[in-house]
């Protein structure tokens, strides 16, 4: 008996070149709101990964700042984002091709994300692939985003499959770890030079394609 499988996307990194759009709106937002100024390796360190709320969340508490200045922080970062998403954020095309393969070989395909709805839809459209994506799960919609394994769970009770069916595709330690945790395997993608914190995955490569994602699917 065949056993029916389903791919699971990651959005940021994976899908869309939109990190450094993401540090970009980060950083002005809280110079915005006179809450300081964020480097590199903070943004790596707290927020990679992660969804907004709980990786700003902890990053103010850390910074021993009012979490009071937290919701005015997530609406005014949302806004930088927005700003630059146009002219900044552009698609990954073996993630976007591997996709697509997937799709075409009769695979569901989600995506599970700790970007807003808003901002996933934007990138679904401007990707062309509305049409490709049986399941969307955005970090607005979950109580405890990666590296809690909440995301992925939704996605599978979603698509109606066991989460040991699903294949994820990430390219950060919380996603990696979300994914684990949900008892599915995982394929990792190192843009960001993460070496051994991806090594929990089951496969880490350099560059997506539908071949790496053949070598999880027949396992």
């Amino acid at each position: 008996m065949t056993i029916r499988r389903a791919v699971l996307f990651d959005l940021d990194g994976v899908l869309i070149d939109s990190e450094p759009a993401h540090f970009a709106a980060t950083r002005a937002a809280l110079e915005d709101l006179g809450l300081g100024t964020l480097d590199e390796a903070d943004y790596a360190k707290w927020m990679l990964g992660r969804p907004d709320h709980s990786a700003l969340a902890e990053y103010l508490a850390a910074c021993g700042l009012p979490a009071e200045r937290l919701p005015a922080l997530l609406e005014r970062k949302a806004a930088r984002y927005a700003e630059r998403f146009a002219v900044e954020v552009n698609p990954l095309d073996d993630g976007v091709e591997t996709l697509q393969a997937a799709h075409a070989a009769g695979l569901p395909v989600g995506i599970v994300s700790g970007a807003l709805a808003t901002e996933i839809a934007w990138a679904i459209e401007r990707l062309g692939i509305a049409g490709l994506v049986a399941v969307v799960v955005s970090g607005d919609e979950v109580a405890c985003g990666k590296p809690d394994p909440e995301p992925y769970l939704l996605a599978a009770r979603r698509l109606g499959l066991e989460p040991g069916a699903c294949i994820a595709v990430e390219d950060a330690p919380a996603g990696v770890s979300a994914a684990r945790a949900a008892g599915m395997r995982c394929l990792a993608v190192d843009r960001q030079g993460w070496g051994e914190q991806l090594a929990a995955a089951d496969l880490v490569v350099t560059r997506l394609s539908w071949e790496a994602l053949s070598r999880l699917l027949e396992c």
